[in-house]
């Protein structure tokens, strides 16, 4: 009798615990189901309201192109300019000297 008990016990624990599984993997399923329709929905949703409003990624990479091809260009500018205005720095030295010599001439006087 009680080894009768025990095996309805062990039998009912393990039906339990199976079912339980079994649910849950099931759960599981749905909820995993739910989130790609959701995503797929939200992904088609922005796409359709983007190219609504005339985006396309095409112009948008011509335009990122054409914003690296402007600044490319304006580095080498400044590079130039800074090349330019090393050449000249030393005359500007003296220019800047001249000028506070005479500044200096003209207060001693």
């Amino acid at each position: 009798m009680p080894l009768l008990l025990l095996l309805l016990i062990g039998g009912g624990l393990f039906l339990i615990v199976k079912y339980m599984a079994v649910i849950a993997t099931v759960t599981a399923i749905i909820i995993s189901g739910i989130t790609v329709i959701t995503l797929a929905s939200v992904w088609m949703g922005t796409s359709y309201c983007l190219q609504k409003s005339g985006y396309s990624p095409r112009n948008a990479k011509q335009t990122y192109q054409q914003v690296e091809t402007g600044l490319n260009q304006i580095t080498g500018d400044l590079t130039e300019i800074r090349l330019q205005l090393d050449d000249v720095a030393p005359y500007l030295r003296d220019m800047e000297f001249l000028r506070y010599a005479r500044q200096n001439r003209k207060a001693e006087n």
